[in-house]
C-alpha cells in the first residue's frame, strides 16, 4: 500500500505547486514570474519544487496541459439538452462569448505572453496546442457532419474550412479583446455578425 500512498502524496504536492504557480502567473505574467515566486507562494521547499520542475517554463507547460484537459466541449452534454445541431453551435458560441466577457480564464494573458516570447523561441507548447486545436476541430466537424447527415445543414463551403474559421474567430477575437476590451470591440455585435456569416455558410443552399 505504501507506494500508492507515496504516489498520491507526490501528486498532491505537484498539484499544490501548480495551483500556487497559476496564482503567480495570473498576478505577474509569465516572464516576470520566477521559481522563487512559486516557492514562496506554494510553501514548498526549493528542493521540493525542483523535484518536479526544472524552470518556470516546465511549470507553465504543465499548467497548459492541465488546462487543455479541463477545457473540452462536452458534446454529449450539449446534445443531452435536446439541441439541434445549429443550437449546439450557438451554445458553443454563447459559451465562448460569456468566457470572454467575464474573463473566466484569467491565465489567458500569461498564455499569450508566453506564446509570443519564450514559447516563440522554444516551441515546446506546440504539440499541446496542436492537439488542443485538433480536438476542437474534431468536435466542430462532428456537429457539422451530423447536421448534414440529418439534412439540417446544406453547407456552401467545405465543413473542415468552416470548423477552422470558427476556431480562428474564437482565438482572434479573444486576443483582440485583451488589447481593446469588450466595449471598444463591441463584442456582442461581432458575435452577431459571425452568427449571420455562419448561418449563411450552413443554410445558403436551402435559401436559394
Amino acid at each position: 500500500m505504501s507506494p500508492i500512498v507515496s504516489e498520491q502524496h507526490r501528486e498532491e504536492r505537484k498539484n499544490l505547486i501548480l495551483k500556487a504557480a497559476k496564482d503567480v502567473f495570473i498576478k505577474k505574467g509569465f516572464n516576470a514570474t520566477t521559481i522563487q515566486d512559486i516557492i514562496n507562494h506554494s510553501g514548498v521547499s526549493r528542493g521540493g519544487v525542483y523535484t518536479y520542475f526544472k524552470n518556470t517554463e516546465d511549470v507553465f507547460i504543465e499548467l497548459l496541459k492541465k488546462r487543455d484537459m479541463e477545457d473540452v466541449w462536452d458534446l454529449e452534454s450539449i446534445y443531452r439538452g435536446g439541441h439541434t445541431n445549429w443550437e449546439a453551435l450557438e451554445f458553443i458560441l454563447d459559451n465562448v462569448q460569456e468566457n470572454i466577457l467575464n474573463q473566466t480564464d484569467r491565465l489567458v494573458p500569461a498564455i499569450y505572453e508566453y506564446y509570443f516570447t519564450k514559447g516563440w523561441e522554444t516551441k515546446r507548447h506546440l504539440p499541446f496546442l496542436e492537439a488542443r486545436v485538433e480536438q476542437a476541430w474534431n468536435g466542430l466537424a462532428f456537429i457539422l457532419q451530423k447536421g448534414i447527415d440529418e439534412k439540417e445543414f446544406t453547407p456552401s463551403l467545405p465543413t473542415e474550412d468552416i470548423a477552422k474559421t470558427i476556431l480562428t474567430f474564437y482565438d482572434g477575437i479573444m486576443l483582440t479583446n485583451f488589447q481593446l476590451g469588450p466595449e471598444k470591440l463591441q463584442l456582442p455585435n461581432q458575435f452577431h455578425v459571425f452568427r449571420v456569416f455562419l448561418s449563411t455558410c450552413l443554410f445558403e443552399s436551402k435559401n436559394k
